[in-house]
This record gives structure tokens, C-alpha cells and sequence, in this order.
């Protein structure tokens, strides 16, 4: 039996190994290891960098990869507010063709810019064998900084030869450029040997991490690719790490993007809005949109402007949007194919031909078209872009469609039909300038598409109703003003921030002269698109006020034609339509209440109606129509 005296010294050695255990499980780190997360900080703070044991670790705090000739970690480092650090890369002129002439519109900053810290660091075993790189990004200060509320804040990191250094760096002229004729600049190239690697972190307007994530990295865009600052793609690929999508549901609609991209306008560099806005107001239309979120970019820890953090058009998108398998699908951009397929290219050009040469004059042949492409999607995409005036890289440029290449027998969206994408309006439209322009001409001249299926008139007369939609609806003030008012509200203080770092003091004005010009286009825009269909398509009859009225806003919701009317505090909408076409109307009950039915008034007394869709024409003088919700 065991004495009191043994079983004490079997107790003790016990503990002992239970101590020693603990402090093995404390210090042989079997990874590197922060001991504070990328973040926000109101107060400085040591971070601590820990290794296997016998390790050597080397970090660096310019974005640079840490190898043999980093700096050695012996001691926490101290991270503090690091805003007061001098710029470096915003410095920099080698950037944008704007820098070339004798008095640039931009702005070297002459002020510490906002910083954070970023903290690079790897360890080379006993082996001499490095580990994988880790970085993070530290915010400390910004508490009370203006410019970041309620938007994302990411951070870029990249060895900064990836952007600069003139033979490899993308954000550069570089070496090989030629300035007489404004060609072969780094920033210009294009393909995967211009893609460089990058880690990336996300935060979200309450501060906490949304993504942190290695990926590749190119310069996006066409002519903007020469301005200051440029859009960036982002691809997640497996040769960066484990995962070929970003694992974040950064847009709220569960797609896992597989690229993103961080916009900083194109040539709406300074309001960064025409993009947002068009897509935002044609998430019911027939053709795809992108969603945006507001982001404040920090390159290598410098502050780096206000972007739109957005989709890209990639079979992973239409996967998940649309449910056809990523595998089956072709996607046309810029009348290019985005991947090389001999018998894509014949099923593009079959299409094409069809457009261009059928007699869609012939009812029957205009029915079969119906089953090549999504009639309303056409009809949407196109004028919508003839509403806002995009003309001058469009159409072929910045245009997109796509179809499933093999044809489903389930249907649904793999029913081999071609689809329209919005994207790039950004260029010329939205612009007082363009308030009479006659882009139904200009389309006329310029897509004989277009024009071939303009012979119909069954064609006419849903392009007219579509189009006076969104000039009556989806581009009306009461629907525009609401999204115009909460960007303002929500962009102000950041583009304020972002327009002195990139053109220096005083320079918001610019901000507001160019939102004044969007609501004067917007404004004036109507009757003149409105005369050029009248025009173009040989209407004779007249624009007469259609009136739409609700006994209850909340209680349901009214389509005319392909828009839902937006109602003013009254229940009340008005608009104009030609006599030549009839339109049609649909309720539609929220739960806990039923259509009644409607009452509608040609100036001959009320006559009531109960089916919940129904085609009016109109007459000289105009109509009046009531729909009737009534509780359950």
C-alpha cells in the first residue's frame, strides 16, 4: 500500500508535468502567430510575434515580402498611430497621364495622409526553409477620424515591385512606355501575366472582419486605366491559397464571388455614380446588374480613395443568379468571346446574322425571334442605355450578353436564349450635354441589329412602352431623388476626403456641380426621348396623362407595363403614354389584404373593373385609373 509520503511525491510529479505541459502548449507555437488581430485601435499597443521553437522571424512595414534581408524580430513592436508617417507611394508620379502635363489637375498631397500599419512577417526554420507569409493591417486612431462611417474599409497589400518597379510593376508607365505615342504603359497591359499576387482584408462599416484572404491582382478598366487612382480585379485563385471563391457574402445575396472589384468610377472619377445608380434603379429590369458597396481603400497602408466594391460578370455570377451550370455558359464582351471556343464564336456570329439579316417585318419571324433572345431583356438593355444617352463607347463596346451553350430540357434560364448585362455607363451619359441627344439615332447608326428589328412593329410598340416606363417610372424624380439623397448621405464625408487627397483643397464643389448635373438631366431628359420615338418609329398619335391612383400604398403594389408605379405620400402617379399603344395594368395584394377591383374614369363616368390585369387604351384626353386594396 501506497505511503502518505509517496503519494504525495506521485501527486507533485503529476503537477509538474501538468505545469510543463501547459508551458509547452504556450510557447511551441507550431505556426506564426500575432498576438493582435488586423483591426481598429483607439490606443497604441505592442504586438508580439511568436515561432516554433528554434525558428527565426523577419517581418517587414512597407508591404514588402519578408525574406533574408527583412528586418529580424527580436522585441514587440509598437504599433501606433501611423498617419503621421511620411507618404510614400502617394508620392508618386508615375502613375497617371495626368502627371505628363505642365499643370496636372491632381494633387500630390502636401499633408500625412490617413496610414495604417501593416505588419508582414514570415520564419525560416532550422532548415533555412521559410514559412508562408502572414500579414495584417492595424487601424489605430480612427476613432474619431471622418471620411469611414458606414462605409467598408479594405486594405491592400502587395510587395510594392508588384505596383511600381518599372519592369514588373502594374500601376506604373514603366519602362517600356512610350511617351510620344502614349503607349505600352505597365497600367495599359492586360492578361494573367499582368496579375499580381496580394492579401486583402476586408472590414465592414461596424469594423469587424468580413474578409481576409491572398488573391490575385490587375488593373481593370479601359482608358481609366491612365487616371489616378485605378480600378483593381481581385481573382481568388488556388495557387494564392486553398479557395477559388472569396468566402464572404459580401454583397448580401449568398453568391461567394470568385472575383470583385473595387471600382473607382472609370471617367465618373469624381462622383462615382452612374454606374450605382442605373444598376440600382434596373434591379427590375430583364438584364443583369451588378451590387455595390461603398469602400475606403488603404494600398500598402496609405490611404487610397473611395471606391464601389462590385461584382464581375463570370460564369461563377451567372451560376448563382441565374442557376445554369458554370460549365455552360457563353458570355460576350465587347463583341469579343471572354473565352476562345470556335464553336461559341459560331453559335455568337449564327445570332448575329439572324439579327442582322432576318425580315422581322413578318409577325411570324418576329415570334421565332423570341425563341434566339430574351426579347424583354434586349428591350430593357437597350433602352435604358438610349434613355440615360450612352453613346459614345456604345453600343458593341461596354456591351455584354450571354446564353447557356448547351440547351437544358428543365428550361429556366438554360434555354440557349440570349441575355443582356449593364455594365460601363460611366462614360457619356447622365450629362446635361446629353439632355437632346437622339440616341435612338445614334443606336439607328450604329447597330443594324437594332434597326433590322425596328422594321416590326410588334417590336415598336414594346420598345415605346419600355422606354416611356422609364421615363415616366424608373428614372422619374419620386424615384430617382430617394437614391440620389441617400448616396449624398452616405458618400459625402468620404468623397470630401478622397477629393483633397487627389486634387487637393476646396475641391468638393466639384462633387456637387456634377450630382446638380445628373438632376438636370434627369429634370429635362423626357420630352425629348419622347419626340425622337415619335419620330423614329412613325407614331401619330399623342402623349396623354395616364393617372394612377391607390387606395392604400402599403395594401399592394401596381405594375404599368414593366414598371411598379412609385407612389407619392397620396397614393397618387402620374405620367404621359401615346395613344398608339394600349397599356397594361396588374395588381398585386400584400398579406392581409385583397384586390378589390379597379375604378377607372375616360371622362365618361366610373366604370369598375375586377380582374387584377387589364389593357387600357387611351383616349384623347387622357385616363384616370383607381386600384382598390381592402383589407381581409
Amino acid at each position: 500500500m501506497m505511503s502518505r509520503r509517496s503519494g504525495l511525491a506521485c501527486l507533485l510529479t503529476i503537477c509538474g508535468l501538468l505545469g510543463m505541459l501547459l508551458w509547452y502548449s504556450n510557447y511551441d507555437y507550431r505556426e506564426l502567430t500575432f498576438s493582435r488581430e488586423s483591426g481598429f485601435y483607439t490606443e497604441p499597443f505592442e504586438l508580439k510575434l511568436s515561432a516554433p521553437v528554434g525558428a527565426q522571424i523577419y517581418y517587414t512595414l512597407d508591404g514588402s515580402d519578408p525574406d533574408e534581408n527583412a528586418l529580424v524580430y527580436t522585441e514587440p513592436l509598437v504599433i501606433d498611430e501611423a498617419s503621421l508617417h511620411p507618404n510614400v507611394y502617394a508620392m508618386r508620379t508615375d502613375t497617371a497621364v495626368e502627371f505628363l502635363i505642365e499643370n496636372p489637375d491632381y494633387k500630390l498631397p502636401d499633408y500625412p495622409i490617413d496610414k495604417c500599419t501593416i505588419v508582414r512577417a514570415a520564419y525560416r526554420d532550422v532548415n533555412g526553409n521559410f514559412s508562408e507569409v502572414k500579414t495584417e493591417s492595424y487601424f489605430v486612431g480612427f476613432d474619431e477620424k471622418t471620411g469611414y462611417q458606414n462605409v467598408n474599409i479594405m486594405s491592400v497589400v502587395t510587395d510594392p515591385k508588384n505596383l511600381f518597379d518599372p519592369d514588373i510593376g502594374i500601376y506604373v508607365f514603366g519602362s517600356r512606355y512610350d511617351k510620344a505615342l502614349d503607349e505600352n504603359a505597365n497600367f495599359s497591359q492586360h492578361g494573367f501575366a499582368w496579375e499580381r499576387p496580394a492579401d486583402i482584408q476586408l472590414f465592414g462599416t461596424d469594423q469587424e472582419t468580413i474578409l481576409q484572404q491572398s488573391c490575385g491582382m490587375r488593373i481593370q478598366g479601359g482608358a481609366s486605366r491612365s487616371n489616378l487612382p485605378k480600378s483593381l480585379n481581385f481573382y481568388a485563385r488556388e495557387n494564392y491559397g486553398s479557395a477559388r471563391r472569396f468566402y464572404a457574402d459580401l454583397f448580401e445575396t449568398g453568391y461567394l464571388a470568385d472575383t470583385i472589384t473595387l471600382t473607382a468610377g472609370g471617367q465618373d472619377a469624381i462622383a462615382k455614380f452612374s454606374d450605382m445608380f442605373v444598376s440600382t434603379l434596373s434591379k427590375d429590369r430583364a438584364f443583369s446588374t451588378m451590387n455595390y458597396k461603398p469602400c475606403v481603400m488603404f494600398l500598402n497602408g496609405e490611404y487610397w480613395g473611395v471606391y464601389w466594391l462590385t461584382e464581375r460578370y463570370t460564369d461563377a455570377y451567372l451560376q448563382h443568379y441565374y442557376g445554369v451550370d458554370d460549365d455552360n455558359v457563353i458570355t460576350i464582351k465587347h463583341s469579343k468571346l471572354t473565352e476562345e471556343n470556335e464553336e461559341d464564336w459560331s453559335l455568337y456570329n449564327s445570332m448575329m446574322n439572324y439579327l442582322c439579316n432576318t425580315d422581322f417585318s413578318e409577325p411570324a419571324n418576329y415570334e421565332e425571334l423570341g425563341y434566339v433572345i430574351d426579347l424583354q431583356s434586349y428591350i430593357d438593355y437597350y433602352a435604358t442605355e438610349i434613355y440615360i444617352g450612352s453613346s459614345a463607347d456604345w453600343p458593341g463596346t461596354n456591351e455584354a450578353f450571354w446564353r447557356a451553350r448547351q440547351v437544358s430540357e428543365d428550361g429556366g434560364y438554360e434555354d440557349g436564349r440570349w441575355r443582356w448585362m449593364l455594365f460601363d455607363v460611366n462614360t457619356s451619359s447622365l450629362s446635361s450635354e446629353l439632355i437632346k441627344a437622339d440616341t435612338i439615332k445614334w443606336v439607328e447608326d450604329h447597330s443594324g441589329a437594332f434597326t433590322n428589328m425596328c422594321r416590326s412593329d410588334q417590336f415598336k410598340k414594346q420598345f415605346t412602352l419600355t422606354l416611356m416606363d422609364l421615363a415616366n417610372i424608373t428614372f422619374s424624380k419620386e424615384n430617382t431623388e430617394p437614391v440620389i439623397k441617400e448616396y449624398l448621405d452616405l458618400m459625402y464625408e468620404p468623397l470630401d476626403v478622397h477629393l483633397t487627397r487627389f486634387y487637393g483643397e476646396n475641391s468638393l464643389h466639384r462633387l456637387d456641380e456634377e450630382i446638380a448635373d445628373v438632376r438636370n438631366f434627369l429634370e429635362h431628359r423626357r420630352p425629348y426621348i419622347a419626340q425622337y420615338v415619335k419620330e423614329h418609329f412613325g407614331l401619330t398619335g399623342t402623349l396623354e396623362t395616364v393617372e394612377v391612383e391607390t387606395t392604400d400604398c402599403d395594401a399592394g403594389s401596381v405594375v404599368l407595363n414593366t414598371a411598379a408605379i412609385v407612389f407619392d405620400d397620396n397614393g397618387k402617379w402620374s405620367g404621359e403614354y401615346f395613344t398608339d399603344y394600349p397599356v397594361t395594368l396588374s395588381a398585386k395584394a400584400e398579406e392581409g389584404h385583397h384586390f378589390a377591383g379597379w375604378e377607372i374614369d375616360r371622362g365618361e363616368g366610373i366604370e369598375r373593373v375586377d380582374e387584377a390585369w387589364l389593357e387600357l387604351d387611351i383616349p384623347p384626353n387622357g385616363i384616370f385609373v383607381k386600384a382598390v386594396f381592402e383589407e381581409d
